[in-house]
């Protein structure tokens, strides 16, 4: 173990900075910092993908979250509680609910296929793949939950 000759603390015996204080522990020569710091760079540009620039938008996944927002607060909450207050029929309002939320899980894999098939043309991704996969999973469960509780009651 080496100790740090700024702040006194343990190191592992291969270090040349400081982990808690930063600083060298031994001197350091321009020429390693310089082959250091080509070697990051040339890291980097390996790990950036060779993709190109998506020209077209993908706004499947956040058109799938609006529709999913929309049900959910809108029709299920608002309209469902108004409707049931008056003694209407709160199944015709789940049903439509349930259309809104078929209608988000198309737009998610919609997203989802967009983004692939623009990958194998060789364009980066332009789709939200988290409102994607949240607007698809989100709407299963809704849906299945109006389906199972409403719907066939």
């Amino acid at each position: 173990m080496k100790e740090c000759p700024h702040c006194h603390k343990d190191l592992p015996d291969d270090s040349t900075f400081c982990i808690y204080c930063g600083r060298p522990i031994e001197k350091v020569k321009m020429k390693d910092l310089e082959k250091a710091e080509k070697n990051i760079e040339k890291e980097m540009r390996k790990s950036q993908s060779s993709l190109k620039v998506n020209p077209k938008a993908n706004n499947w996944g956040k058109i799938g979250i609006i529709l999913f927002l929309f049900a959910l607060i809108v029709l299920d909450c608002i309209v469902g509680t108004i409707v049931n207050s008056i003694d209407g029929p709160t199944k015709i309002v789940f049903i439509i609910s349930f259309v809104f939320y078929v209608l988000a899980m198309i737009c998610g894999v919609m997203s989802l296929v967009t983004d692939y098939k623009d990958k194998k043309k060789g364009f980066e991704q332009n789709g939200s793949y988290g409102f994607a996969i949240v607007s698809i999973a989100m709407s299963i469960y809704i849906a299945l939950l109006n389906l199972t509780s409403v719907i066939l009651k």
